[in-house]
């Protein structure tokens, strides 16, 4: 039997090895946990991408589906992490310095479970790579690898948020990174607004109410003593039994203008902090770092962090409070409901009594929104500006920065597709752009040049066309918007077939340094003139755009050195 056995195998050895690779790739898969997209794509080798959008705001979260590994005991309890400190989970999870973690439970092979995975913003402009773990003792451990594109470019605010201090009786803003932290806010929820084109607001022009040292009882009006343009914001610290902060437009001040007339927005207003901390007498968790964003949730029983409670109060200073005519105009009706915002959110955006979006949940982000942090599907720590808030400030009148979170998904023309040739590497590329940037790609409709395939997560067609023709054929492509709508884009290939080149003796010369070269052959590409001096390296040298005979080439010798063999091609 052994014999007979060595006699197959070496008869039959590329037989043999497939069968072995086959079962090799069967014991490794099953022994793996198997994650895949939303479109049913494996990402144990490709990985996931996550984006950090541009400007500091709650970034998409995005969802994968998990399958335990098929060799193993049912049911079982699987440990999910990652090694990022700002990586999150979907809840229930837990943060910590090292990263999220999470234990799923299967209870058999057959079980998915969903996991969303999100990136808490910073300011860089780096793109990450992380990898996400999932393990079920020893032998079952997979790691997917994890890279943030990450959108944050140079940017200068157009428009300007003026913090003034001068009204802090308290002495609570008198430390320096208390000052940056309100400074960062502020200047956070202007990034996002363009240029207005606002009219400039003369000194001793705009009023502002101003409470007193012991809290919403009584205070006083002060006027600017300077000039500005944007919005003038007083920060200053008080202290009340309530021990709550404050934010408000100035109802006894000016309205925005452009060009004298009215835009219904306020253009001054104020941020009071509770000296003793926020609902209780912990004090303030103060940091800027971007590491320490999940150090405190906001709740009672802990020191609450400065810049969440700036971030929301600033908010309702410049946007979301009765101050401002639209807005009062939207409390009026119960909710915001423009197009964008319905076709976004799949419904309105409630407002309730104290001015905050009760109840509403960002669509990518799945953070509770403004006055809702509290909520949502992710960890409630540091508080953020989301996709919905900025869609309500444009809906209040404010011009929104095209930035990456706003920009709608789109499919590139037809330009993007290059026709080929018959034996010739083809690689060409369907662009995308806008939305949240992890995209699906498929074929929809006709078929693509024999030998050619479509890559379903960069739009890339590629390989090596075997048969001439035209191919017409419909691309559908989306991006990871859970109720995305796809978009589809007709295109087409025009194979033709390898042209063959002979030299013309009579007027291919070379003489005084230069190379004439003049080719004959029935045309319908363009062609490149290539050199070597081995016959294995090829160096174009020359392209020639004219598609009727002859082709003609004028060279000076330094163009190609010592190289005295040529050929020539056609080219896509």
């Amino acid at each position: 039997m052994r014999r007979g056995s060595e006699r197959f195998c070496a008869t039959g050895t590329g037989l043999c090895l497939a069968i072995l690779s086959a079962i090799l790739i069967c014991q490794g898969a099953a022994h793996d946990f198997q994650v895949t997209d939303i479109f049913g794509r494996s990402l144990n080798q490709r990985g996931i991408t996550l984006v950090d959008w541009d400007g500091y705001m709650a970034n998409p979260a995005i969802k994968v589906r998990i399958q335990a590994p098929r060799a193993t005991s049912y049911p079982v309890n699987a440990t999910i992490s990652a090694n990022g400190p700002r990586l999150y989970f979907g809840l229930p999870s837990t943060t910590s310095p090292d990263g999220p973690s999470v234990i799923l439970s299967f209870a058999d092979a057959a079980t998915v479970k969903d996991l969303l995975i999100s990136i808490f913003p910073d300011r860089d402009g780096n793109d990450e790579d992380y990898h996400l773990r999932l393990f079920n003792g020893p032998g079952q451990e997979s790691l997917i690898p994890i890279h943030v594109i990450d959108q944050d470019r140079p940017h200068t605010n157009a428009f300007a948020i003026t913090v003034d201090f001068s009204q802090d009786k308290t002495g609570f803003f008198g430390d320096p990174q208390k000052r940056a932290i309100i400074q960062q806010a502020a200047g956070d929820w202007a990034y996002f607004i363009d240029d207005m084109k606002l009219d400039s607001v003369p000194m001793d022009a705009e009023q502002t109410w101003i409470w007193s040292t012991n809290g919403f009882t009584t205070g006083t009006y002060t006027r600017n003593r300077e000039g500005y343009n944007g919005f003038l914001l007083y920060a200053y610290g008080f202290h009340s039994s309530a021990l709550r902060s404050g934010g408000e437009g100035s109802f006894g001040g000016g309205f925005q203008q452009r060009n004298g007339i009215s835009l219904g927005l306020r253009r001054s207003g104020g941020f009071e902090a509770e000296t003793a901390g926020n609902y209780n007498t912990l004090g303030w968790f103060l940091t800027q770092s971007d590491d320490d964003w999940a150090y405190t949730g906001n709740l009672g029983q802990e020191a609450n962090d400065l810049y969440s409670i700036a971030h929301h109060e600033i908010g309702h200073a410049l946007f979301f409070n009765t101050a401002h005519i639209t807005f009062q105009q939207f409390k009026n009706a119960g909710q915001i409901s423009t197009p964008e915002i319905l076709a976004y959110h799949g419904g309105p955006a409630r407002i309730d009594s104290t001015d905050h979006f009760n109840g509403e949940i960002d669509d990518a982000s799945r953070k509770g929104v403004f006055g809702y942090e509290y909520y949502g599907d992710v960890p409630r720590k540091r508080w953020l500006i989301t996709k919905l808030d900025l869609l309500c400030i444009k809906a209040l009148g404010y011009s929104i920065r095209p930035v990456s979170a706003m920009m709608e998904f789109s499919l590139g023309s037809k330009q993007f597709v290059r026709n080929a040739v018959v034996g010739h590497p083809y690689n060409s590329h369907i662009s995308a752009t806008g939305g949240i940037p992890v995209y699906y790609f498929k074929l929809a409709q006709g078929v693509l040049p024999p030998g050619l395939v479509l890559d379903s997560f960069t739009g890339t067609v590629s390989g090596t066309p075997q048969n001439a023709g035209e191919y017409p054929f419909t691309i559908e492509g989306r991006d990871y918007t859970t109720n995305g709508q796809s978009l589809t884009i007709p295109l087409s290939i025009k194979v033709t077939s390898a042209v063959e080149f002979k030299f013309i003796p009579e007027t291919t010369t070379f003489s005084n340094e230069v190379f004439f070269v003049s080719l004959e052959g029935a045309l319908d590409a363009r062609t490149v003139l290539e050199a070597t001096t081995d016959f294995v390296d090829w160096s174009a040298i020359a392209t020639n755009e004219t598609v009727d005979p002859p082709v003609q080439f004028q060279l000076n010798a330094g163009q190609f050195g010592p190289t005295r063999f040529f050929r020539a091609r056609s080219i896509p």
